[in-house]
């Protein structure tokens, strides 16, 4: 079975190693692959996106082990998640919620039973390793959802706020990932625009003026506002940095003229 992990621990300490090692050390014939090992520290809007973007293109069956995990050692419950086609294992602080939200939740538990954690003495501050991987690894064995602790309901796990608000012809929305090209995706997916035409964006007080385009190089200078590879809409530069230029990062607000999309929906 394949295990997908998803983190922000980087590639220079030896965190996702000893994780990958839990696994391996239960389940020899486990199939780990990584979404990403270098996620944007503590950044549960970002993780969010990157995990929502890339579990429809794995397996049915498929365990997301996903620690995007500020709050470790605080009362914020370590979830496991079964839904029609997948089983999501992680913090409850909203970094899984559009990925299941979007595949439907069939059964969902708090890993609350101590004796399938690693050692009774668990570390506050490695969750991942001390229940988040032995958790992957004995569902990856098929062992029942049920024995990794209780069960518990949907409209009581956390969730992230992606809404979307009009004002005065103004689609306002959220910035929900810059890549490291600084490229600046909104939380508007499904998103079809009208070629050709020129939108005002303010951003922080400050407005700028944007071109719709199907690629980067329709465009050799100025903003550009396009679908994006996984449907989202977005914001760009040819060849350069458009975060830097809007000077905006995950979570803050971006309003867009409305007149130049023909759809969109809401992240979630």
């Amino acid at each position: 079975m394949t295990i997908a992990i998803l983190t922000d621990f980087g590639t220079s300490d030896n965190y996702n190693g000893v994780m990958e090692a839990v696994i391996k050390k239960l389940n020899r014939e486990a199939d780990i692959i990584y979404i990403s090992p270098e996620a944007k520290n503590f950044n549960i809007i970002s993780g969010s996106y990157l995990l929502y973007t890339s579990f429809r293109y794995f397996r049915k069956n498929t365990i997301f082990l996903v620690v995007i995990d500020p709050g470790v050692g605080t009362e914020r419950k370590p979830l496991a998640i079964k839904t029609r086609n997948y089983i999501f294992i992680g913090p409850d602080n909203g970094v899984l919620y559009p990925s299941i939200k979007a595949d439907e939740v069939v059964d969902l538990h708090v890993i609350d039973n101590e004796k399938v954690y690693l050692s009774k003495a668990i570390s506050n501050t490695f969750h991942g390793r001390d229940i988040f991987s032995i958790s992957a690894a004995l569902l990856s064995l098929r062992v029942p959802m049920d024995t990794l602790g209780s069960k518990i309901s949907e409209d009581r796990i956390q969730k992230v706020d992606f809404s979307v608000r009009v004002e005065n012809n103004m689609i306002c929305t959220k910035v929900i990932f810059i890549d490291h090209y600084g490229n600046v995706a909104l939380a508007l997916r499904d998103a079809k625009v009208k070629l050709g035409m020129t939108a005002q964006l303010k951003v922080g007080g400050r407005t700028y003026q944007a071109w719709t385009a199907s690629t980067f190089q329709d465009r050799e200078t100025g903003l550009i506002v396009y679908r994006n590879g996984y449907g989202f809409l977005e914001l760009g530069l040819n060849k350069a940095n458009a975060s830097l230029l809007l000077d905006v990062k995950e979570g803050d607000d971006v309003c867009i003229e409305g007149s130049i999309l023909v759809d969109f929906s809401p992240f979630i």
